[in-house]
């Protein structure tokens, strides 16, 4: 008898999970899985090997090497664009306001800014990976 009780009291928060509607997602080797229906085109150039994802939103996902499909519960979670302009680094889909972090990969701190200002990275060398900290996301970035 307990055990129906607790079956029944859990049901009700099992219930949206079991409803979820599944669609095909384009899963990035950085982990973003996007609804396929989310995704306006691929952009590649020829002397690069990475390719961006650019979403219906106008976000950009750059830095994309590989990418599959597959059918999931897309999260509605997309790591902010990054636009590097001459030497200016623009964060696209974050948060107003947020505080951010650009560190080497050994853990250098190499420059402090805030979302939505202009950040310049030109003391920063080319053709080097960094990790960005934007709240308490980080993910890398690859300066040109």
């Amino acid at each position: 008898m307990k055990k129906v009780i607790l079956l029944l009291l859990t049901l009700p928060l099992l219930l949206p999970l079991w409803g979820e509607e599944r669609v095909w997602c384009l899963i990035t080797d950085g982990g973003e899985c996007v609804a396929m229906g989310d995704v306006l085109c691929l952009a590649a150039a020829d002397d690069d090997s990475t390719f961006a994802v650019v979403l219906t939103s106008g976000v950009t996902i750059g830095g994309v090497r590989r990418a599959h499909f597959d059918i999931e519960i897309p999260t509605g979670v997309t790591k902010p664009g990054i636009v590097v302009a001459k030497d200016i680094l623009h964060l696209t889909n974050a948060p107003a306001g947020s505080n951010v972090s650009i560190y080497s990969i050994d853990g250098r701190l190499m420059k402090h800014a805030k979302s939505d200002e202009a950040i310049d990275v030109s003391t920063l060398p080319d053709h080097t990976y960094y990790i960005i900290k934007l709240g308490e996301t980080a993910f890398k970035f690859r300066k040109p």
